[in-house]
């Protein structure tokens, strides 16, 4: 297709459409020419990358937006307060990029609004040169553009970072047109008889602050947002690089997976050192130490292999359980504390956690069976269908429910083995003073043991959370890897380091894809250092504040 205008206002395309016979091979070329005069001078045209809009500048700064190849007006659009004095398409033709005469790019592409429509709207602008843009290259391989301005000033930009990458001025060559090279290498400014050429190493443009950390509005999509895809199977791909969705994930993975664990593991720590029998803790404690030894990988597999199909296919039966198996042992705990409370125990002191096992298999299999009723009174036969029909709230197999019960099982082990230890070594002499002056066991362990260890048992908590941050297999088996920003139970994520794991492998060497993996790698150790130079601080405040019991 060719489009042509005149400062008069006279418009013409012209459009060729080859149509092939597939029965005899035969090929035609059919020819269509349309013209149409407008109102307003012509100082830029541009036509789309899909040959479906026709794009004019004129000298109060709007751009017009026709349609091909009908040559209707659509839409104008206010881009500046100066003439618009250069026009062309960005690489993939769906950004345009209107330069004025005040020395500022515009960028333009059309956006999906609420009625299905596609309004051109001006997204961004590129400051810097100060003086009219004569000329407009943009890069055949990446979303850059180089600007030329009447004054000889060239200015290197790159869209989606949203920057000027360098400027520089030409004014002892004054060029009259300048040539980029298909790779960008290399600039050629020709003026009269004289030919310049300009090396350019520009090798990460697409980096930039609010690239990796702000909301980017991306060509296709209605709005700003936080978006990380690397790679995709064209090279129009306009690259999103954003690392905050990442950190979203891994801060979502740990906190699901503390939230699993601290529970259990500080309570079982608690009652093992402090009201468990000896001969059964020299049981219970190796064993639960020995899950620390279970290699990741397996527990990955396990969880994305078994566990997610069970809780989509049982996850009516989980909640049943939450909801029945901690009030039922309550229940039972206490009935057999009234009914022993004038008789004698046939349970010997720190044994009851086996008398606990029976009620806790019946409740079990009461809530498996309460499953099926219940999922049919509450919520039609079916919760997930439930969920997204009527709450609004998706449910993916792979979700942060399985990664935090999977990587919760992963830590208990950790954050109980130091816990236990921290509470185990609390002076005898400390509680045996509080049980003399009459305080009840359990207003020992709360008032006198725990804040005692509490430096070990707050240590316990940070090495557990660095080992939820940085744990990859779970998260990398488990989750369906989404980089997306929800809080959601239900949807899955993606963290830093599995985010590493899957895509160095196939990330180019040097590239820009290569360095911000790396740049990930770092934002992951400067987290856990932190979180760990600050768990110091508040342990050795702990130990200070308590050293004198």
């Amino acid at each position: 297709m060719l489009a042509a205008a005149d400062r008069s206002g006279l418009v013409r395309i012209s459009a060729a459409k080859k149509t092939a016979n597939f029965l005899t091979g035969e090929v035609t070329l059919d020819a269509e020419s349309r013209e149409t005069r407008v109102g307003f001078t012509v100082t830029g045209l541009a036509v789309s990358g899909d040959h479906r809009w026709l794009y004019l500048g004129d000298d109060t700064g709007r751009v017009h937006r026709f349609s091909v190849p009908a040559l209707e007006p659509q839409q104008t659009t206010e881009v500046s307060e100066s003439g618009i004095s250069a026009m062309v398409m960005l690489l993939g033709g769906i950004s345009l990029l209107a330069g004025d005469e005040q020395g500022v790019v515009h960028q333009l592409f059309p956006v999906r609004g609420a009625e299905g429509d596609r309004r051109l709207e001006l997204i961004r602008r590129f400051d810097g040169l100060g003086a009219p843009i004569v000329r407009l290259l943009p890069e055949e391989r990446r979303k850059g553009f180089v600007a030329l301005s009447e004054s000889s000033e060239l200015g290197f930009y790159h869209s989606t970072a949203g920057r000027l990458v360098t400027r520089l001025s030409l004014a002892e060559l004054q060029p009259e047109t300048v040539a980029l090279s298909p790779r960008a290498d290399s600039l050629l400014a020709v003026s009269g008889e004289r030919l310049g050429q300009l090396e350019i190493h520009n090798e990460h443009p697409e980096v930039s602050f609010a690239s990796l950390w702000r909301k980017v509005w991306y060509e296709n999509y209605s709005e700003p947002a936080y978006i990380w895809q690397s790679s995709a199977a064209t090279n129009e791909f306009e690259p999103k690089f954003s690392l905050t969705p990442l950190v979203f994930g891994t801060i979502k993975a740990a906190a699901y997976a503390m939230l699993f664990a601290i529970p259990l593991a500080l309570m079982g720590a608690a009652y093992t050192a402090y009201f468990m029998s000896p001969e059964l803790r020299k049981w219970v404690k190796p064993g639960i130490e020995i899950m620390a030894a279970l290699p990741t990988v397996i527990l990955g597999f396990l969880a994305g292999l078994w566990f997610a199909p069970w809780v989509e296919e049982h996850l009516v039966d989980l909640f049943t359980m939450l909801l029945l198996v901690p009030p039922g042992l309550l229940a039972f705990s206490w009935g057999w504390h009234r009914y022993f409370a004038d008789r004698e125990d046939p349970v010997p002191d720190g044994w009851e956690p086996l008398l606990l096992v029976p009620p806790m298999i019946l409740l079990v299999l009461a809530a498996g069976w309460l499953g099926d009723p219940l999922q049919n009174l509450l919520f039609g036969g079916d919760l997930r269908t439930w969920l997204s029909n009527e709450a609004g709230i998706s449910y993916d197999q792979r979700n942060a429910l399985v990664v935090g019960c999977a990587m919760g099982f992963a830590v208990i082990p950790t954050i109980f083995s130091i816990a236990e230890d921290a509470v185990f070594g609390v002076p005898k002499t400390l509680s045996q003073g509080s049980l003399a002056l009459g305080a009840t066991p359990w207003q020992t362990l709360v008032f006198v043991v725990l804040p005692t260890a509490s430096p070990g048992i707050f240590s316990a908590l940070m090495i557990g959370l660095g080992r939820a941050v940085g744990e990859t297999m779970i998260v990398l088996m488990a989750t369906g890897n989404t980089p997306v920003m929800d809080w959601n139970l239900f949807e899955g994520m993606r963290t830093l380091a599995a985010n590493i794991a899957v895509e160095m492998p196939e990330s180019e060497v040097n590239s820009s894809h290569y360095r911000i993996l790396f740049l990930a790698g770092l934002v992951l150790f400067m987290f856990t250092f932190v979180v760990n130079t600050a768990a110091e601080l508040v342990r050795q405040r702990l130990r200070e504040k308590y050293q004198s019991i």
